[in-house]
């Protein structure tokens, strides 16, 4: 089976075909939009149903994507809830149409399901997996659907399918190219046996197989509706339409924004388990007319760590920016990507060997995407949609992965959704971020009740629907609130945990204007504790402050991307959400909205009186507004007498190499490579004009 790289390259929109073109002529405005809402709607339709029939924790809270292609690939509309699953979704059936359309042993037929997830034939990583769905009228492929979610469990060499510990993709469990797994509708046992026989949770794996099964069959009657009504090539028109409106709309957005560079720079610290120590990632956005281009430098490929990544992969990551926050008022297609260039620096770490572990470059990418946000942001800030300006999700975030046996007797790898799902948002140009509101890849995502949590796993939390105090990105507008939660193994002998989030231990999403960064995040196991004398004597622990003051036992306080432990009965572990980065100088912050994060246990009374020095009375909270002026004076003073002029700042910056035994995976001091730039743009046609233009299977032999 080929590896194609050139298929990894063609993630923006294939050039309309003749049929394309002349279905559009003629199309009526009307029509055209009454049926670009129902599609809409339909897609609406196949997610709730894939997230109310899979049992995956992810899927139950949302995190799943459902779209309609053309028959060349590309996505015409879709609903999001992960959005880089409809941009990789398109490489993995322009891959398909490749060497599966004219494969004699394999073929393309109407009621086949095809299925995948590895990287090297477009997949994100191993537990994000999609079901293709070829759709036909009258023999003829006019379209596709796919489902795509994320597994909590793939058979890696650590539960979860993030292995922190991964050296290689051998160690991720299962990756597949693409299968067909099932014919004339019915789901090959063969198969289905071969995936249950690859996890540690079959059940999972199966149940939700058949919701993604579910979600493209309703996909497929509803177009079949659309062409029974109005025709064949109604569909296919409207549907290349809805991509080049989207190309339109999208250079018309751009051209508003000035043009110029914008700039950011990301460090990261983790690699991997046992791979700590600084990384380097600069993000440069040039702007020209209604281009833009995107260019990404770093530290050098990490060898034997799970860090790195492909470069369709941070592509396919920028749909998570693109449609939250950039194209945020318009229907989902892939016409969007047809401004963008994408570049990478030969060398780095977005420029995976095929034999690198990949499963957390999904959290490298996430945190990458932070430094995109703000540049993006910036360029934002000038143009006539400034009143659309917000902060960067945090980065990626902490997951506790569980697996064992469960009360059940049924084995379960899985994790609360709850923690990814309770992310702070960053803080907006003109309000606070949004508390609690999804996760980086799901803007759409729920917070699953703790009840459900109860209900799937030998899990009993202590506390998790409650905000964490002091973890928000100060400034002027404060970033969004996260969750904070503590679990205890209850009812079975003892589980594997896995934390394998890959965030930061320290501050990483920059905050815009000034505004800080959010809370550093740890994890933590407590075992031979104290829970139950403080339960009877009420002082149960509500949130991770009382925990720390109260708990007494054996902490081990670990990273939150540190690999598999062990847990018995009894045992607890805490985890943590990050919150949004801040939003302009803390000093220009309203002092009644600092009595109003006080009132609401957003903040502490030190971070009053020392971040946004704020002078009050603790007892009834009044605010001294002249001794506030005067504090916030004396501060703006502090300041200027530490500033230096840049150039001097800059010459004592480069001076300050960090020591030896953080920077063996920087590279060079202080940019990590100087190496060149390669552009991420096909080299090649992927589809002969014959296949292309929707010929029929021509008889070839089969390459095996």
């Amino acid at each position: 089976m080929p590896r194609d790289p050139e298929a990894l390259r063609h993630w923006r929109p294939e050039p309309a075909t003749h049929r394309e073109t002349e279905a559009m002529v003629g199309l009526e405005r009307g029509d055209f939009e009454i049926y670009r809402n129902k599609m809409e709607l339909v897609c609406w339709e196949a997610y709730q149903t894939f997230s109310r029939m899979g049992i995956s924790p992810m899927i139950e809270a949302g995190d799943a994507a459902v779209g309609i292609y053309t028959r060349q690939g590309d996505l015409a509309v879709g609903i999001m809830g992960t959005q880089l699953h409809l941009i990789n979704a398109s490489i993995g059936i322009k891959w398909m149409m490749r060497w599966f359309y004219e494969e004699p042993s394999v073929g393309i037929h109407e009621g086949d399901m095809f299925y995948a997830n590895d990287p090297l034939y477009g997949g994100i990583h191993a537990p994000d997996q999609i079901l293709f769905l070829p759709v036909f009228w009258e023999g003829e492929l006019v379209a596709w659907a796919a489902a795509a979610s994320h597994e909590t469990e793939t058979g890696a060499s650590e539960p979860g399918g993030n292995p922190p510990s991964a050296k290689t993709r051998y160690d991720e469990g299962m990756l597949l190219s693409p299968i067909k797994i099932a014919e004339n509708y019915e789901l090959k046992a063969d198969l289905m046996e071969m995936m249950e026989n690859r996890v540690r949770d079959p059940r999972m794996q199966t149940l939700d197989t058949k919701a993604r099964a579910a979600a493209v069959h309703i996909l497929e009657r509803r177009v079949h509706e659309i062409i029974d009504r109005k025709g064949v090539d109604f569909l296919i028109g409207a549907m290349r339409r809805m991509i080049d409106e989207g190309i339109a709309a999208a250079r018309a957005k751009l051209s508003t924004m000035n043009d110029g560079t914008y700039r950011t720079s990301v460090f990261l610290e983790n690699a991997g388990e046992g791979k700590y120590g600084l990384i380097s990632c600069q993000v440069e956005v040039e702007k020209r007319g209604d281009e833009a281009f995107i260019r990404f430098r770093g530290s050098p490929r990490v060898i034997g760590g799970n860090f790195n990544m492909f470069p369709h992969m941070m592509i396919a990551m920028f749909a998570c920016y693109l449609f939250q926050f950039f194209f945020w008022e318009l229907p989902a297609t892939t016409g969007y990507y047809e401004p963008f260039h994408f570049e990478f620096q030969d060398g780095s770490f977005f420029m995976a060997d095929p034999e690198d572990a990949t499963s957390l470059g999904v959290a490298t990418h996430a945190q990458v995407l932070t430094g995109v946000h703000v540049a993006m942001e910036k360029m934002k800030f000038g143009s006539p949609f400034h009143d659309h300006v917000v902060g960067s999700w945090p980065g990626t975030s902490n997951s506790m992965a569980t697996a064992g046996i469960g009360k059940d007797g049924m084995p379960f790898a899985a994790w609360d959704q709850g923690v990814p799902n309770g992310i702070g948002m960053g803080a907006r140009w003109d309000s606070d971020g949004i508390d609690v509101g999804g996760f980086i890849w799901c803007a759409i995502g729920e917070f699953l009740d703790s009840e459900a949590i109860e209900h799937s796993f030998p899990l009993l939390p202590v506390f998790r629907s409650v905000f964490w105090k002091d973890a928000v990105g100060y400034g002027k507008y404060r970033g969004g609130r996260s969750m904070n939660s503590m679990y205890q193994v209850h009812g079975v002998p003892g589980v594997a945990a896995v934390s394998m989030g890959g965030i930061s231990g320290r501050p990483l999403a920059p905050g815009l204007f000034g505004g800080y960064p959010s809370r550093p995040c740890a994890t933590a196991f407590i075992r031979n504790h104290n829970l139950d004398e403080l339960v009877a004597e009420h002082r149960t622990p509500s949130d991770v402050h009382e925990a720390v003051e109260r708990v007494t036992g054996d902490w081990e306080v670990r990273h939150q991307n540190s690999g598999m432990g062990m847990l018995a009965e009894g045992d607890m572990y805490i985890g943590v959400a990050p919150s949004g980065p801040g939003y302009g100088d803390v000093l220009e912050r309203d002092p009644e909205l600092v009595m109003k994060d006080l009132r609401e246990q957003a903040i502490s009374h030190r971070t009053a009186r020392e971040i946004f020095h704020v002078v009050y009375r603790e007892d009834n909270l009044v605010v001294d507004a002249e001794a506030t002026e005067l504090a916030r004076k004396e501060e703006r003073e502090r300041r200027l007498a530490r500033a230096l002029p840049y150039d001097q700042w800059l010459s004592g910056w480069l001076d300050r190499r960090p020591p030896d035994r953080v920077m063996e995976m920087y590279g060079e001091w202080p940019y990590g490579m100087s190496t060149p730039l390669t552009d991420w743009e096909p080299s090649a046609e992927l589809l002969d004009e014959h296949v292309r233009e929707g010929g029929e299977p021509r008889p070839k032999p089969s390459r095996y």
